[in-house]
């Protein structure tokens, strides 16, 4: 991860670069370490709001769950949110916005995903691209910008 909490700046025109990445990738099928929950859309959204890319040492170190997995624990975190953590500040759910990136409850591998939150919930990779959530799921937020 590339910068601290609360480092991350907003651009004038994020909400266009937002709506833009999400139509970008709303189709992408997931595959670990490219459009995933956290390479594909959480990064994707982060760079689109704030110009960094907050993944740039992570891209092409994994391509399963056990490698993701595995890159998590290298680079010194038990959780993706504790990933998340080292990039941006924990907010409560209540107060997270367009663009702040959460944390909800996975079956898969990880046990958790990352989501983007918009006006009408929680977006979510899934097998076959884009898919939704309520906004109660949601255990963790960060603060983008």
């Amino acid at each position: 991860m590339v910068s601290r909490p609360g480092q991350l700046m907003r651009l004038p025109d994020w909400r266009a670069r937002l709506a833009a990445e999400m139509d970008r990738q709303r189709r992408d099928p997931f595959a670990w370490g490219k459009a995933d929950c956290a390479l594909g859309l959480a990064a994707g959204a982060v760079k689109a709001l704030t110009g960094a890319d907050p993944c740039t040492s992570w891209r092409g170190s994994y391509k399963t769950a056990a490698g993701a997995r595995r890159a998590l624990h290298k680079r010194g975190f038990s959780t993706l949110a504790d990933a998340v953590a080292a990039i941006a500040p924990e907010i409560h759910p209540d107060d997270a916005d367009v663009g702040d990136i959460g944390v909800i409850e996975s079956d898969g591998p990880m046990k958790q995903a990352l989501c983007v939150v918009d006006a009408a919930g929680l977006i979510v990779i899934t097998e076959s691209g884009h898919g939704r959530r309520p906004r109660e799921d949601m255990q963790r937020a960060f603060k983008v910008g």
